[in-house]
C-alpha cells in the first residue's frame, strides 16, 4: 500500500470523528460538510485551484450533498457505492470536480451491465459524454439482441432518426429475417406518424427488401399507405417491384444481385458454424470452414491450425473455440488448442492428463469436461476438466462405463453422455454427471445401440441422432425426456451418418459431414423442430468424417467468417 493510501486511511478515521478537517464543502441544495485538503488537493485540480482562490469554504453548484458526498467518499476510499440511479449524477458531479476515478468506475459499471430495457439509454449516455467505448458497446448489444429491444425497450421509439438508420443499415444487424426490420421502422415511424413520416423514404432504404419474402412484400410493403402515398418512397418500391419480377422471371442472375444490389445484401449471421479438422482421403486434415446461415454457404477459412486431427472434441467456451484431443493418423492427442476468431490466434493450452480421441466434451459454468476415449491402447471411462483460468486439467469421477466414439452435450448444469464403443460391444446405455456432486448416475438407455454417434440438448429433450449399431450406420433420431424418462423416436435424418458434427443455430439443429458407410460425406441437414422435419443444406467444401463443430455467437469479426467478409471470393 502506498503512502499516499496510508494518509488515506487515517484521514478517513479523522473524517468519520470530524477531526482535524480543514475545508468546508457547500452543495446547490444548501447541504454542507466538511473535509481535508491532504486528502481533496492531490486528487482533484479542481479543489486545488478553489482552495487556492476561495479559501477553507468552497461553494459548489450543480450537484447534491449526497452525490458529492459519495465522490468525495471515494477520494478517501477508493470505492464507489455505484446504481442505475445514481451514475448519472455521479459522473456530473466527478466532471465538475475532476475525479476520473468515479468517471472510469461509473463507465465500467455501465459497461458491465447493458440489458435488454436500458441498452438504448447508455447509448444516449454515452452520446451524451463521448464515451466512445460505452457508445460502441452498447450499439453492439442493441445490434445482437435488436428483435427483443424493439419489441420491448421504452426508449426504442424515442430513438433519434440518425441513430434508428444508423441500427437499420448495419450489416451486423441481428434479425431471424429480414421482416422484423420493417415491422421495427413501421413502429417508429407510427409513435408519430405526421411528423416521422418525412424520413420514412430514408428508413425505407434501410430494409433490404429482397430478403424479404415476395408475398409479404406485396401484402405488407407495396400495400402500407404511409409507404404507397409517400411520393419519396415511390423510387424504392418501384426498384423493389422491378427486382422481385427480375428475379423471379430468372433473366437476370440472382448472383448478380447477390454481389451488386443493395436490396439482396445479406446481414452478417450473429451466429456461426465453426467446423474443424476431420478424416477424409485417407488422413486427418486441419482445415477449417465456416456456415452462414444467411447465405447457406459454407466458407474455408485461411486460419486453420497447423495441425492435421480427427477424432476430437471442440467447444465454444468464454469466447473462445477449443480443440481437444483426438487423432492424427499417427498418435492420440492429449493436446488442446484454443482458438480466438477476434484475433485469430491460435495457442496451445495444458494438456489432459490422458491421451483422448473418440473424446466426448462438454462444458458447465467455468469448467470444459473430457469423458472417456481412446488413448492409442485402450478404451477408458476416466474424465478429467479444465480451468481456463489456472490453466489445468483435474480428474473427476470415472463414469459407470467405458466410452468412447460416445458423446455429450450440457443441460441444465449436468451432463448427459450417450452410446459409444466398450472396446467388444456398441452400446445403448446412457448417463448423467452432476458437477455439484462428482457423481455419475445411469439413466434409461437408448431404444438404439449408438457409437460414432451425436449427442445434443435442444428444446427440453436430449436429441440423440445417426451413428453406428454394430451393423449398420444410422439415419435415426431419438430424443430423452428427463421428466417422463424415456426416449421417444422422432423423424428420421435424410440418409445414414455416422462421426459427424452437430450445432444448433436459429433453433434449427444442423448435422454435417459424417460417414455414411460407404465414404466419407460432405452433405449437411437441419431440423426443424416446429415441423419434425429435416431438409438438406449445402454440402460442405470437403467430403470429411470424424470433424468437429461448434457454435460462435457475438464476436465482432463476424463479417469475416461470413458472406459479408467473404463474397469476394465467390463466382
Amino acid at each position: 500500500m502506498s503512502d499516499f493510501n496510508q494518509q488515506r486511511q487515517i484521514f478517513k478515521e479523522l473524517l468519520d470523528n470530524e477531526e482535524l478537517v480543514n475545508v468546508t464543502l457547500v452543495t446547490e441544495d444548501k447541504g454542507e460538510f466538511k473535509a481535508h485538503l491532504e486528502v481533496l488537493v492531490p486528487l482533484s485540480p479542481y479543489f486545488r485551484r478553489m482552495i487556492d482562490s476561495v479559501g477553507s469554504v468552497v461553494h459548489i453548484p450543480g450537484t447534491s450533498k449526497d452525490t458529492l458526498k459519495e465522490v468525495v467518499n471515494y477520494m478517501y476510499t477508493g470505492k464507489l457505492c455505484l446504481r442505475e440511479s445514481k451514475a448519472k449524477e455521479l459522473i456530473d458531479t466527478a466532471q465538475l470536480v475532476e475525479v476520473q476515478g468515479v468517471v472510469e468506475l461509473c463507465k465500467k459499471y455501465l459497461s458491465s451491465s447493458i440489458t435488454v430495457s436500458n441498452c438504448i439509454s447508455r447509448y444516449n449516455l454515452a452520446a451524451c459524454y463521448q464515451f466512445v467505448d460505452l457508445k460502441e458497446k452498447a450499439m453492439a448489444f442493441i445490434l445482437a439482441n435488436f428483435e427483443d429491444v424493439y419489441k420491448t425497450n421504452a426508449d426504442y421509439s424515442g430513438l433519434h432518426v440518425d441513430d434508428l438508420i444508423a441500427i437499420l443499415s448495419s450489416d451486423i444487424l441481428n434479425v431471424k429475417e429480414e421482416e422484423a426490420v420493417y415491422w421495427a421502422m413501421l413502429k417508429w415511424v407510427e409513435v408519430d406518424p405526421v411528423n416521422r413520416i418525412f424520413h420514412f423514404a430514408s428508413i425505407l432504404r434501410c430494409l433490404r427488401i429482397g430478403l424479404c419474402n415476395f408475398k409479404f412484400f406485396e401484402d405488407h410493403i407495396w400495400r402500407n399507405e404511409l409507404i404507397s402515398r409517400n411520393e419519396d418512397c415511390q423510387g424504392t418500391l418501384f426498384q423493389a417491384s422491378q427486382m422481385f419480377a427480375d428475379l423471379q422471371s430468372g433473366d437476370s442472375p440472382q448472383v448478380i444481385y447477390d454481389l451488386h444490389h443493395p436490396f439482396l445484401r445479406p446481414r452478417v449471421p450473429n451466429e456461426i458454424i465453426f467446423v474443424m479438422g476431420g478424416w477424409s482421403a485417407g488422413s486427418a486434415t486441419n482445415l477449417m470452414e465456416t456456415y452462414d446461415c444467411k447465405t447457406q454457404r459454407w466458407f474455408l477459412s485461411l486460419n486453420s491450425d497447423t495441425i492435421p486431427r480427427a477424432y476430437h472434441g471442440m467447444i465454444w467456451h468464454q469466447q473462445k473455440i477449443y480443440v481437444i484431443g483426438g487423432f492424427d493418423g499417427n498418435q492420440c492427442f492429449n493436446s488442446v488448442r484454443c482458438y480466438d476468431p477476434v484475433t485469430h490466434v491460435w495457442q496451445e493450452k495444458g494438456c489432459m492428463y490422458v491421451q483422448r480421441c473418440y473424446v466426448s466434451v462438454a462444458a458447465v459454468g467455468d469448467y470444459i469436461y473430457a469423458l472417456g476415449g481412446y488413448d492409442g491402447h485402450r478404451r477408458n471411462r476416466s474424465c478429467e476438466k479444465y480451468d481456463s483460468a489456472t490453466n489445468q486439467w483435474s480428474f473427476i469421477s470415472n463414469m459407470n462405463t467405458i466410452r468412447s466414439d460416445a458423446s455429450a452435450d450440457s443441460w441444465d448444469g449436468k451432463i448427459y453422455i450417450a452410446g459409444g464403443f466398450n472396446g467388444t460391444q456398441v452400446l445403448e446405455s446412457a448417463e448423467c454427471y452432476d458437477p455439484e456432486t462428482d457423481e455419475w448416475t445411469l439413466i434409461p438407455s437408448m431404444n438404439t445401440p449408438r457409437s460414432g454417434v451425436k449427442c445434443v440438448a435442444f428444446r427440453n429433450y436430449l436429441f440423440v441422432m445417426g451413428g453406428f449399431n454394430g451393423s449398420n450406420r444410422l439415419s435415426t433420431v431419438e430424443r430423452y425426456d428427463k421428466v417422463t424418462r424415456t426416449w421417444t423416436f422422432v423423424a428420421p435424418m435424410n440418409g445414414p451418418r455416422s462421426n459427424f458434427a452437430t450445432a444448433i443455430v436459429n433453433d434449427l439443429l444442423y448435422v454435417i459431414g459424417g460417414f455414411n458407410g460407404l465414404s466419407t460425406i460432405a452433405s449437411a441437414e437441419l431440423y426443424d423442430p416446429v415441423s419434425n422435419s429435416w431438409r438438406p443444406v449445402t454440402d460442405l467444401n470437403l467430403n470429411r468424417s470424424a470433424l468437429a463443430a461448434c457454435k460462435v455467437k457475438n464476436i465482432s469479426t463476424g463479417q469475416e467468417y461470413t458472406y459479408i467478409g467473404m463474397y469476394a471470393q465467390v463466382g
